[in-house]
């Protein structure tokens, strides 16, 4: 039989086979091999009244902190080289530097989106 070590928000910490291990972690909750495979499958890391599912347990701090550095890096990867190089820049349109710009200011506007952390609009990337 298998067993899903879980903390008190039924998170997932850990998979175990009766026939595998000879300790099993408490609290567990014993699962049939076909929970067991399904979870694995879709990677869930949460089970509640023997219900598998995928759940974000990261805070609200850390679900904003990961947003910026996503936006942070798409700044220095994407935007930075355009627009602090003056040579590239000079050869974009008007148009394609106000695409850029606007761009850039989307990103810098990503945290004060209504949903944000959890729900966030990604602006498109000029081509």
């Amino acid at each position: 039989m298998k067993y899903a070590n879980v903390d008190e928000n039924g998170q997932i910490l850990g998979w175990y086979d009766a026939e595998i291990h000879s300790t099993i972690p408490e609290p567990n909750i014993q699962v049939t091999d076909e929970v067991w495979q399904n979870a694995i499958n879709l990677s869930h890391n949460t089970i509640i009244d023997g219900v598998t599912s995928q759940t974000d347990h990261r805070s609200e701090a850390q679900k904003s902190t990961d947003v910026r550095m996503l936006r942070n890096e798409l700044l220095v990867t994407d935007v930075d080289p355009i627009v602090t190089n003056p040579l590239r820049w000079a050869d974009l349109s008007a148009e394609k530097q106000q695409e850029w710009t606007d761009y850039r200011t989307a990103l810098l506007n990503v945290p004060q989106q209504a949903g944000f952390p959890n729900t966030i609009t990604w602006p498109t990337k000029p081509q």
